[in-house]
């Protein structure tokens, strides 16, 4: 709701139709809900004296601290106009890298959720019949049957034990992540190291952080208060700790491409760019195109990940398919041959 909500206002004010005004026109256009419950505290704090970003602040449920620090940039700087216009956009493009993110790690969480069922029906209750027929036959079974013929005693005799182990081990990685700081970081810089994905992710968080810290730069907000928004809303545990030795850094006199480089985690590329930034006098700039690079390799590399991802698992559910009908019916062909 909330990227509809601001291209609205910005349009709006665009127009030239006073703050107050705008905000009432949007509250009326807002279905029932509690987004349209906090646009109506807004605009009774604005009528109260309160200017916009004071008013947001009471709603962080809905507008992050990056939102308020921008509309607050906007106000001191007489362009919020401006500003909303770099908002709406910074949500739209963060919304769409978020979603394709989500589309490249959905579809091989479901083809393997989706196996996961499939192989536990056969396992558990088709092979039990076919046990029965090899039992009633007789005969010596080849090994490739004899293995999933064990596989599926243990699975109905452990199974439920397995589902819990993993479930409890899932539980357990999500309460450490949430809890632990330290167990947060170790788990985010692990997913980085994955192949393929991992390159994903750090680049997906990476654009983030220029797109984020450009467009505060760009709106006025001065680089340590922008690194202080950067530090409240970065949800890369890896990044949050960079962030903060920055912060501590820039705050011992160094400079921000040198900070960013003694953390080893920044590319030497995206150093190297803040460095001529930082000479040039135009560091907002340089973090945004930064951005737009990252973002159009993040599209780029999940193109190739779906390539290589939807032939490969075709080909891994064909063969585990294949093995399972040739290690049930061909001792049923043989023996049957045998018999005649």
């Amino acid at each position: 709701m909330v990227i509809p909500f601001t291209r609205q206002l910005y349009i709006l004010i665009k127009s030239g139709i006073p703050l107050l005004r705008a905000l009432q026109v949007n509250s009326v256009q807002l279905p029932k809900g509690k987004f349209k419950d906090a646009i109506d505290g807004v605009i009774q704090e604005i009528q109260e004296g309160k200017n916009l970003s004071e008013a947001l602040l009471s709603n962080r449920k809905f507008f992050s601290l990056f939102y308020i620090n921008m509309v607050k940039a906007g106000e001191v700087t007489g362009n919020l106009t401006a500003v909303l216009k770099e908002l709406s956009e910074h949500l739209v493009q963060h919304d769409r890298i978020r979603q394709q993110v989500r589309a490249a790690f959905m579809y091989p969480i479901f083809i393997l959720v989706v196996a996961v069922i499939i192989l536990t029906v056969l396992l558990m209750f088709v092979l039990p019949i076919f046990t029965r027929i090899f039992a009633d036959l007789g005969g010596t079974l080849p090994p490739a049957t004899l293995f999933l013929i064990w596989l599926s005693k243990v699975t109905i005799r452990w199974g439920w034990l397995v589902f819990l182990i993993v479930g409890s081990a899932v539980m357990g990685l999500v309460i450490l992540v949430r809890k632990s700081p330290r167990g947060s970081y170790v788990v985010n810089d692990l997913v980085w190291k994955i192949p393929l994905f991992g390159m994903l992710v750090k680049t997906m968080e990476l654009g983030r952080y220029c797109r984020t810290l450009g467009t505060l730069l760009s709106s006025g907000v001065t680089l340590v208060k922008a690194l202080e928004v950067l530090f409240d809303t970065t949800e890369s545990s890896v990044l949050h700790k960079a962030i903060e030795d920055i912060r501590f850094n820039i705050e011992q006199g160094k400079s921000l491409s040198a900070a960013m480089d003694e953390t080893k985690v920044f590319p030497l590329t995206l150093v190297s760019l803040t460095q001529i930034g930082e000479e040039s006098g135009k560091l907002a700039d340089i973090f945004v195109e930064a951005a737009k690079d990252y973002e159009d390799e993040v599209e780029y590399s999940i193109k190739g990940l779906l390539s290589l991802l939807e032939p490969a698992l075709i080909l891994i559910m064909g063969a585990i398919v294949g093995f399972i009908v040739i290690a049930l019916f061909f001792p049923i062909f043989t023996m049957s041959v045998m018999v005649k």
